[in-house]
């Protein structure tokens, strides 16, 4: 869905134009300052907390499901998440990232977010990515969530995973009429962000399965005006589909048609903003074996926190501790944990990693680029 597209108070609520130029320069002046005081590391601004790991799919690209049982045991409770999140780490959190497994599994997930805007006082951006199943129970939450996120003026936003259409999604998610039931609810949520003013988008996983579907996915992007945010598939240890890699991976002879869409992407600035400028740089990454050079927010600002208490630096980062175990602020700022962050993941991970986000923390470090990419490309 293209900007123009957008009602005003859309326009207002979409989670990346809400910030003044001031606040920009602001925090970009910031992130390079911190570059040369490299000594120094800081608290996250960003969270991504995986309320659970127990998912109600059964797709062909993520095995996270199959140790459903295995996590239903570790899974923490609403006080424990209350206690674990009340750590002075998590004290200057500003933007999180409610993910799963599937969050709306969880019964108490719209207590879940209350509590979290509570405890979190400098929180702006608070995002919830979903499967969209059960529809009915999903919508139900988001809309309550997004009436607490409104009492608080923060924004929110809902990200529902689609990566095909039809019976081909029905196969990617390995359940049936997997299609017609998340169709379902992303057309009531279409009509309830027009009464609470979220943003709503989908996420499309471009995998082996799924990358000659990409033009479907983009027309139904206008049809709907939902907006798709396009991601490369990857295979990780964490995401239980290491025996998943061939359905995963893009193939040799299927890597030009995908460059030449993401390329296509890169240009239509006004519909994908600052995405734009990250297809251009993930075709570059395929197709010249490029290294990133777009900012990461969990390299400048971030921490990830699983249902079973364990904290990680990033997607790429092994566990660094439990936090039920031991205070989460020694755990981030261990000196062996951080000499593994910058020496596993800064030194030999993030120039090799996709990027799949550019949310405005990445935004704020890559102001001058974005600008120059308007510009010149």
């Amino acid at each position: 869905m293209s900007f123009m597209n957008l009602t005003k108070f859309e326009r207002w609520r979409h989670p990346n134009l809400r910030h003044s130029l001031w606040e920009l320069s602001k925090n970009f002046m910031k992130h390079h300052w911190r570059q040369l005081l490299v000594h120094q590391n800081f608290p996250p601004r960003a969270m991504c907390l995986y309320v659970t790991y127990r998912c109600n799919m059964r797709c062909r690209i993520c095995g996270i499901w199959t140790q459903a049982a295995k996590y239903k045991e570790s899974e923490l409770s609403l006080e424990q998440f209350r206690s674990l999140l009340s750590d002075p780490l998590f004290s200057e959190l500003e933007f999180i990232n409610i993910n799963g497994g599937e969050p709306n599994l969880r019964e108490d997930l719209v207590q879940l977010t209350e509590m979290l805007i509570n405890l979190f006082p400098r929180l702006k951006t608070v995002t919830l990515n979903s499967n969209g199943l059960p529809a009915k129970k999903m919508v139900d939450n988001v809309q309550k969530m997004s009436v607490l996120c409104q009492k608080k003026d923060i924004r929110f936003s809902v990200a529902i995973s689609l990566h095909a259409l039809g019976k081909e999604y029905d196969e990617i998610a390995g359940i049936p009429h997997a299609y017609f039931l998340v169709k379902e609810g992303l057309d009531s949520l279409k009509e309830l962000r027009l009464k609470k003013g979220f943003y709503l988008s989908t996420n499309c996983v471009i995998t082996d399965l799924t990358v000659h579907s990409l033009d479907k996915m983009l027309d139904w992007s206008d049809e709907e005006q939902i907006h798709v945010n396009f991601t490369l598939g990857e295979v990780r240890e964490r995401f239980y589909n290491l025996g998943m890699a061939r359905a995963v991976q893009i193939q040799n002879q299927d890597r030009a048609d995908l460059v030449r869409f993401l390329r296509r992407l890169s240009q239509q600035k006004g519909k994908f903003f600052q995405h734009a400028l990250r297809y251009a740089h993930l075709a570059d990454m395929i197709e010249f074996k490029k290294k990133r050079t777009l900012a990461c927010h969990y390299a400048l600002a971030g921490v990830i926190l699983g249902s079973d208490g364990l904290l990680y630096y990033c997607k790429n980062s092994k566990a660094i501790g439990d936090g039920k175990e031991k205070q989460p602020l020694k755990i981030y700022f261990d000196p062996l944990n951080l000499a593994y962050r910058r020496e596993s993941l800064f030194w030999k991970k993030c120039d090799e990693c996709p990027p799949n986000t550019y949310n405005i923390i990445e935004v704020e470090k890559d102001l001058l680029k974005i600008a120059k990419f308007w510009l010149l490309a």
